[in-house]
């Protein structure tokens, strides 16, 4: 047990002076050579040409003074590039307890240590150490650094000798132990037996079966046969080893080609013998049913994986990025559609949003109140100022001003808020349960012990049952319709136009107009706004609040536009511009409504 002591001269166990070494330091600018960063003290003005070298030379570092070190407060500028972020001290931060039994408390190795270095990235690319921290209010140890989670390393001839030794029955523990005695001592190792464990119950996700990678390729060759659009490619390892499979059929390009404006993606995972993590494109069609633009089964879940894919993915849909795209916040998802898709708006998944309220903010004393202000913010702010005041001002009420969690949702509010997000169309969808209900799509085609040959013919036998149904849909559309609830001709021009589940949605809303009152309000040259008043449903269909929304109308380019936005979000005209409509005694509306 090392002893923790703070103050100059005084040493713990490994001889390592605590606390001694505390500066901040704001140099000039010092180019340092990326070979020759070893046995470094990092300094302020340093230069670096990379991120990567930033890490190498404080890592190292780290590892010589006998702490770990983790990456925070990162900041992206406007263009949503990195400019600023920090590197401290893995003891850094205060513990925060997320259990409700004060007698059964986890570990922590939070201390609020200040060690730290920032780094500032500038505009030609560049990265200097802008201010450096060293002190630490903990012991160090260099002999324990190995067990630091930024020390650990497992490089390719252990993960080879491991898998070898695995396939032959070798049991972990003598695995490991043999892999130490090479090594001259536990001590010299960069792993742990459990990185070793976790490492080989990865390897064995992706291990084929006996056939398994031939009958792949064969499989794929057969589809491609069958029709030259059928896309695929599979992605191996430095040692030939399957990595990562994407693969999409020429209905799900045509497809996309049709419904491609909005994509939902998200990762899931299904139960088949190799767990591995499956990664649908997924959207909505003209009947509201989802439909799947291609899919992939992947080794990681890191940026470099999310990037091979959208670039796999972009290839095979002819370079044509979506115009939206909807993900949960996995960072390194963020991070993949930056920059594959730099000019797609990226919505961030609310419902994953809302579900972390009671884990983020469960622990507040005020914790109720601030959830009913938190949501009401959410789903009933009228407009961005009201959204913005209203956090504000929950914020201050509450002391929240230092919470990183609410701080950093309001700073990206302009990709997950419906104020926000409403004024672009994303086919009425703001989750990604489109993807996380793929699940429910394959039920009865894949099972425990479906290899990764049988999955991906599963995977055509479910595509097909789905095709069935959209086809049996597009035949009820062409057979059948609902009979029309007024005598306006653009609700026949629309019945005519729209599939039967998208009339249907329309017609609620000339339902919803018996609740609605219009007030002229003037007009400007070929302009003339009104105002719509409006009874919102609360839970369980309860009638809770009269709201007033804005419309405007240029009857001379038959453009009108409405402040509650149902058109841009969804494509549905929305009730009050109907009662405009009628108001105005329009029999006729342009096609692209």
């Amino acid at each position: 047990m090392e002893e923790v002591v703070v103050g100059c001269s005084k040493q713990g166990k490994d001889n390592v002076e605590v606390g001694c070494s505390s500066y901040e330091i704001h140099a000039k600018e010092k180019p340092v050579d990326a070979n020759l960063i070893e046995n470094i003290v990092p300094e302020g003005g340093m230069m670096l040409d990379s991120e990567e070298e930033v890490y190498k030379l404080y890592v190292q570092y780290a590892r010589h003074e006998g702490f770990g070190i983790t990456k925070k407060s990162t900041r992206l500028g406007d263009d949503r590039k990195l400019k600023y972020y920090t590197l401290a001290c893995a003891r850094g931060g205060k513990r925060i307890s997320t259990s409700k039994n004060s007698f059964n408390l986890r570990l922590s190795t939070k201390v609020n240590c200040p060690a730290k270095i920032n780094v500032i990235v500038g505009n030609d690319g560049r990265f200097t150490i802008s201010s450096v921290n060293l002190e630490h209010n903990h012991a160090l140890s260099p002999q324990k650094a190995r067990f630091q989670k930024c020390n650990k390393k497992i490089d390719a001839y252990v993960k080879r000798r491991l898998e070898l030794n695995d396939q032959a029955g070798i049991s972990l523990s003598k695995n490991f132990h043999s892999l130490a005695v090479e090594s001259e001592g536990y001590e010299n190792l960069t792993y742990t037996e459990k990185d070793c464990r976790n490492y080989i119950a990865k390897a064995r996700q992706f291990r084929l079966g006996v056939g398994d990678a031939v009958a792949l390729g064969e499989y794929f060759s057969r589809m491609q046969l069958r029709n030259t659009k059928f896309f695929h490619l599979i992605d191996m390892d430095e040692e030939g080893r399957l990595r990562n499979v994407f693969w999409a059929d020429a209905r799900s390009i045509a497809a996309y080609e049709a419904f491609g404006d909005v994509i939902s993606f998200d990762t899931t995972y299904l139960t088949n013998k190799y767990d591995m993590p499956f990664a649908p494109f997924v959207g909505v069609n003209h009947h509201g049913q989802t439909v799947l633009f291609g899919c992939g089964l992947l080794s990681k879940e890191d940026t470099e994986t999310y990037v091979w894919l959208f670039k796999t993915w972009l290839e095979c849909m002819s370079g044509k990025a979506p115009k939206a795209i909807i993900t949960d916040q996995c960072m390194a998802i963020q991070g993949a559609v930056r920059l594959v898709f730099p000019n797609s708006h990226h919505h961030l998944c609310l419902w994953h949003i809302m579900k972390k309220v009671p884990e983020k903010l469960g622990g507040l004393n005020e914790y109720k109140a601030i959830k009913k202000i938190l949501k009401h913010i959410t789903y009933e702010a009228m407009d961005s100022q009201e959204f913005d005041d209203t956090y504000l001002k929950m914020m201050a009420d509450y002391s929240l001003e230092k919470n990183e969690w609410l701080n950093s949702l309001f700073k990206i509010r302009d990709r997950w808020a419906p104020v926000y997000v409403k004024g672009i169309f994303w086919a009425g969808m703001s989750t990604t349960q489109r993807s996380e209900s793929v699940n429910a799509f394959f039920d009865g085609y894949v099972g425990p012990t479906t290899s990764l040959k049988q999955f991906v013919e599963q995977y055509d036998n479910a595509l097909k049952s789905k095709i069935e149904k959209e086809n049996k849909a597009d035949f009820a559309s062409f057979n059948s319709c609902f009979p029309l609830i007024t005598d306006c001709y653009f609700e026949k021009q629309l019945q005519e136009a729209y599939t039967n589940e998208n009339f249907k949605l329309f017609q609620d809303e000339l339902r919803g107009m018996i609740y609605c009152n219009l007030t002229p309000t003037g007009s400007h040259g070929a302009v003339c706004s009104f105002q719509v008043s409006d009874v919102i449903k609360g839970k369980e269909g309860a009638y809770r609040k009269q709201v007033v929304y804005n419309v405007y109308m240029n009857e001379k380019e038959f453009d009108i536009k409405c402040s509650c936005r149902l058109f841009e979000f969804k494509g549905i005209i929305c009730r009050h511009i109907c009662k405009v409509l009628i108001e105005r005694n329009v029999k006729d509306i342009p096609s692209w409504y």
